[in-house]
């Protein structure tokens, strides 16, 4: 099903190359046009003029819109762009590169899984500080399954907060700890929506409020964090979690697993029984 969507997605944006030609409005004078380039995956956000998904664009090279030489290409690496698929872009076009650095390593975010890193390029500014590039995978888990038009889901964004507060915690303070994996344990968010999340370059922001050390096993922390797009915020959020040693937190889930079971079992029970006698 997947790929009959992705199919005619691409068939409606051969379409808009076709009816919109080479685009002139983002050509500087005697200069190279400028565009953006993004995922097929993200074909709604592509308009054959200033966004192009990257399926268009090697329609536009295979077909000579987009050769050398002059006045030649300047592409800005919209989301989804994979290395697998730069190598037919630099062939045509210079890349202004939007997303720096390298993905986050997945353990680093408490992931398994490389394409559901929303991070790369993390940096950190200070202990308690810290900034990374959103980078959203085509193949992520959270826009596999969610229409949301143009712009991405809000689960994206409060997803890549968590994950750059997981990572702050992991090249922060992981050091200075006993061994063993921690885990994240998220106690309350206050989170504002400003504004849609397009599928452009933007930037995630993670300042540490608060934090309790005392006890090396149960870390406190509380966060300010930040989605950020074309320099304004497009949402902020207050989070309060905790990080814990891994054997702790799974004894606790064991404990509480056996409770919500045997819970539900004597609810279930007593409505049978009920509905019997009656």
């Amino acid at each position: 099903m997947g790929n009959i969507v992705l199919d005619m997605m691409a068939g409606a944006a051969t379409d808009r190359v076709a009816s919109a030609g080479l685009p002139e409005a983002h050509r500087e004078d005697g200069g190279p046009r400028h565009a953006i380039v993004v995922a097929d995956r993200f074909a709604q956000f592509a308009d054959g003029e200033l966004v192009f998904t990257v399926s268009e664009f090697r329609r536009l090279v295979s077909a000579g819109g987009a050769a050398s030489p002059d006045p030649g290409w300047v592409l800005r690496l919209g989301q989804g762009v994979e290395p697998g698929d730069l190598d037919t872009l630099k062939a045509a076009a210079g890349i202004d590169p939007a997303v720096g650095g390298l993905p986050v390593p997945p353990a680093t975010v408490h992931k398994c899984r490389a394409e559901n890193v929303l991070l790369a390029g993390l940096e950190q500014h200070s202990e308690v500080r810290c900034t990374a590039d959103l980078r959203v995978h085509r193949d992520n888990e959270l826009i596999l399954d969610h229409n949301t038009g143009r712009h991405l889901s809000g689960l994206v964004i409060i997803e890549a907060m968590r994950q750059l507060c997981t990572a702050h915690f992991e090249t922060s303070y992981r050091r200075a700890l006993p061994a063993g994996d921690y885990a994240g344990i998220w106690h309350r968010m206050s989170l504002d929506f400003e504004n849609f999340l397009f599928v452009l370059p933007a930037q995630v922001t993670c300042e540490i409020a608060e934090v309790d050390l005392g006890r090396k096993g149960h870390l406190r922390f509380r966060a300010l964090t930040a989605v950020r797009q074309n320099n304004e915020d497009v949402a902020s959020a207050e989070m309060q979690y905790s990080m814990v040693l891994r054997q702790r937190v799974d004894a606790l889930e064991r404990y509480r697993a056996a409770q919500a079971v045997r819970r539900h079992m004597a609810t279930a029970v007593r409505a049978h029984d009920l509905g019997v006698e009656g």
